[in-house]
């Protein structure tokens, strides 16, 4: 099977070239309508995978479906609101056996597949944007709350700048702006040393094994998350 990523449909096409470069096919969103411009396109607002399925809202069910043809997709039962905490519903993030979410606003159907792990409930919803995941036991987060929250979990947690990631205007997040292309290898949604805690970065991910990958020359960006499939 052809190694496939999903990235925001606006995805800058540089970083396209690049993740072509590396083997991978870039499958972009759709932009769902409930959502903000600014986030309407972030896969990790409305599609969640397991590792060996896929959990999305069911407004880009079949949108997927057709995209992803031998995959495992589910529809999940809650449709995507405009409004925190409303639009978090796929927006999971899984370390190893945590799965960090708030669970009153998840798709039930995420909540299942993790029942032989650990649920983690975080008052701040955006967990997958908000947190990137380096390997089955390390993390990097800018929000204070969840790099204790990760650490009184026993997990080793970077604690980087909230700047230097844009957003359309708005300040984004360091999860969202990063994926994991393989265990040993993170990609980064721009140029990594644009970043002011860049070298604490690569440090912190060249200690835990993994190497890290600029995909383009500009400054990071967070366009919701790439998700290896």
């Amino acid at each position: 099977m052809t190694k496939k990523v999903i990235v925001d449909y606006r995805t800058d096409p540089e970083v396209i070239k690049e993740l072509n470069r590396l083997g991978f096919d870039a499958v972009k969103t759709m932009p769902v309508k409930a959502l903000y411009y600014e986030v309407n396109g972030h896969s990790d607002m409305q599609f969640h995978f397991t590792g060996s399925k896929a959990i999305c809202a069911p407004e880009v069910y079949s949108y997927y479906r057709k995209l992803l043809p031998g995959i495992d997709i589910i529809s999940g039962s809650k449709k995507i609101g405009p409004k925190y905490p409303y639009d978090i519903a796929y927006n999971t993030c899984v370390i190893g056996d945590h799965v960090i979410c708030r669970c009153e606003y998840t798709a039930d159907e995420i909540l299942s597949e993790y029942a032989d792990k650990q649920i983690v409930d975080t008052k701040q919803g955006y967990a997958k944007c908000s947190i990137c995941v380096v390997n089955d036991n390390s993390a990097i987060t800018s929000d204070n709350g969840l790099y204790k929250l990760m650490k009184k979990k026993g997990l080793n947690v970077l604690k980087i700048s909230p700047c230097g990631i844009k957003l359309y205007g708005m300040t984004g997040f360091i999860g969202g702006a990063s994926g994991l292309l393989d265990k040993d290898l993170l990609a980064f949604n721009g140029d990594l040393t644009t970043h002011r805690d860049h070298s604490n970065i690569t440090a912190f991910c060249r200690d835990a094994g993994v190497d890290t990958v600029s995909l383009s020359r500009n400054e990071l960006a967070d366009i919701g998350s790439i998700i290896r499939i």
